[in-house]
């Protein structure tokens, strides 16, 4: 099993199984394919998941440029 499977799975049990999708496509999104930012993105979830999804949905300011209620297909972000 790989680490972020682990990350993944101790996030989840943490929050007694309430992590939900839209979470999870923000830790991926902001990952950007990154172990580091990975672990990052969890430390930052445990903290405040508002927080997450501020970085991950956001332009830094307050302008909202991704909805991950939303699937990255239907955002178009698996075609980039």
């Amino acid at each position: 099993m790989s680490l972020a499977t682990e990350l993944v799975k101790t996030l989840d049990a943490s929050s007694n199984g309430l992590i939900e999708d839209r979470i999870l496509r923000a830790i991926v999104f902001l990952a950007k394919g990154n172990l580091d930012n990975f672990q990052h993105a969890i430390d930052l979830c445990r903290t405040d998941f508002r927080d997450l999804l501020w970085q991950a949905e956001y332009d830094c300011g307050d302008e909202q440029l991704y909805d991950f209620k939303k699937t990255f297909h239907e955002f178009k972000l698996m075609d980039k």
